[in-house]
């Protein structure tokens, strides 16, 4: 391809969408630049800088001096002095913006659209608005707040701003993600994805443009009210049958300017699903933290104190086992708790190394575990055990009765099923659930499958989970990085799709 294509990447996040175009290699080079990502948060525009800033040296080196901040060796200033025009242009490309709120400038906005499409007429836009309106799990906690209104949420405005950017700018193709309770969702006793689909096909404006609509799973155009009625249910697209390690399925669209002649191939589904195992086996081995008063010994002491409990007594002989192999084969591991930047043992990946490893780090960044109390250590270490022994999913009513959370939402578990999987351990030999933003709040949605590290996921092993490649460094405080890592579009995926973009875009060119 012989032109570059810009990209406008809107609710960018931390850049997941906009990592699968950057890095796509077509016919020979990168046809996709991505030339503008919009996000309203400080730590998500913080990362987004600094991986424009790696993506600006594609077709050339990576200088030493990233893999030098990354590692905690230089700081922004440093690095930004060291390569002044690529740090001052990664930033350019990288636009603090808020939608949906008016004193947000609109003009502006428009203005560094135009400034990042340059002039060219066959460009992308992607992204998707923020979900938690749309999510059955959001839609259910909105309903419990006192005095809640759908009717009035904004949130459920948000995706009109994404349809205004494509009515005012006309991208060749735009690529909108959302999750799957889009499907359901409603307002106003309308249902919401219908209509939505049929605005996207004619955003209006002044051009009239009109959008062929297009699953990405079964390679059908949606016709909507004017034609034939499309299953609206293969526009979610299933991760785990497209090689990530995660069950992650959400609604992703993909729009096609009416002049262009081609028609988007679907993805390709892969040979097997990918497991947990694969991609977090090689990570270096890191202990959880003990909260209050940890120590390498405490937390060894804590660990052992699970023997002495009253309810042990009561445990299954195979689960009492189980954990009993588990503490005498405990030690410290090498890395203690992990960190931030580099660890003493570098790591690999048993699945796709070409895409999530990278030679020039001498270890791993983001794999720092969290602290927790010491009766979920407890919870975890059991937890994690009656899996191994049991071979099925962790639900809360599997705790001796003794060991269950004292929340008031256990009774609700416990009776009527809510969220009973509060507490669930990661698979070794099957994908992951879906990584979401809740893991920001705590980690008993994902407990390590590995009893001897009594913990949940450390920020690298979500990312990895996500498919962000090592050298995706997260910036923020580490609440910041796991609300980033799980709000974010697996990668990997995305480049999927930018393939199937491309080759559709070369087509039309073609003739």
């Amino acid at each position: 391809m012989s032109n570059v294509i810009p990209v406008v990447d809107v609710f960018a996040g931390c850049g997941g969408l906009g990592e699968g175009f950057s890095a796509l290699q077509h016919c020979g080079g990168f046809p996709f630049d991505v030339r503008l990502h919009i996000e309203k948060a400080a730590a998500p525009l913080k990362t987004l800088e600094l991986r424009s800033f790696y993506h600006q040296f594609r077709e050339s080196r990576v200088p030493d001096s990233y893999y030098e901040y990354v590692s905690g060796e230089i700081d922004r200033d440093e690095l930004s002095r060291r390569h002044r025009p690529e740090y001052d242009e990664a930033r350019r490309r990288c636009l603090p913006f808020e939608f949906g709120n008016p004193k947000s400038d609109a003009d502006s906005l428009n203005y560094s659209i135009r400034q990042a499409i340059g002039g060219v007429e066959d460009w992308a836009l992607i992204g998707g608005p923020p979900c938690q309106a749309y999510s059955t799990i959001g839609r259910a906690r909105n309903q419990a707040v006192a005095g809640y209104d759908p009717d009035a949420d904004h949130r459920f405005e948000l995706y009109r701003d994404y349809l205004r950017i494509i009515a005012d700018h006309g991208p060749a193709v735009f690529v909108m993600e959302n999750v799957r309770g889009l499907l359901s969702a409603s307002r106003r006793n309308k249902p919401i994805f219908r209509d939505m689909l049929n605005q996207l096909g004619e955003p209006g404006g002044d051009s009239g443009r009109r959008y062929r609509l297009y699953s990405l799973t079964a390679g059908k155009q949606y016709l909507g009210d004017w034609g034939r009625p499309s299953d609206l249910a293969d526009f979610v697209v299933k991760t785990e049958d497209y090689g990530i390690p995660q069950s992650r399925h959400r609604v992703i669209i993909l729009g096609v300017r009416e002049d262009l002649t081609a028609q988007p191939e679907p993805l390709s589904p892969a040979t097997g699903r990918v497991n947990a195992k694969e991609v977090l086996g090689g990570l270096p081995r890191v202990r959880s933290g003990l909260s209050r008063a940890d120590s390498p010994e405490g937390w060894l002491a804590a660990l052992r104190e699970i023997g002495q409990q009253p309810w042990w007594g009561e445990l299954p002989p195979a689960i009492q086992g189980r954990i009993a192999d588990a503490l005498e084969n405990l030690n410290l591991p090498s890395d203690g708790r992990g960190g931030l930047h580099f660890l003493s043992s570098s790591s690999y990946c048993g699945y796709r190394p070409d895409w999530f490893e990278d030679a020039r780090l001498p270890g791993t960044l983001n794999h720092e575990a969290r602290s927790h109390r010491k009766d979920d250590l407890w919870r975890y270490l059991y937890a994690a055990c009656f899996v191994a022994e049991s071979g099925r999913p962790f639900s809360i009513g599997d705790f001796p009765e003794d060991l269950r959370p004292r929340h008031r939402s256990v009774e609700s578990a416990l009776s009527k099923g809510n969220f009973a999987d509060r507490f669930s351990v990661l698979p070794r030999r099957a994908p992951a659930k879906t990584v979401v933003n809740h893991i920001r709040k705590d980690g008993h949605y994902y407990i390590h499958y590995d009893p001897t590290q009594c913990r949940s996921l450390t920020v690298r092993e979500a990312a990895r989970l996500q498919t962000f490649p090592d050298n995706y460094f997260f910036e923020g405080s580490r609440t910041d990085q796991y609300g980033q890592v799980g709000n974010a579009v697996p990668p990997l995926l995305s480049y999927q799709i930018a393939e199937r973009v491309a080759g559709l875009l070369e087509k039309s060119r073609n003739g």
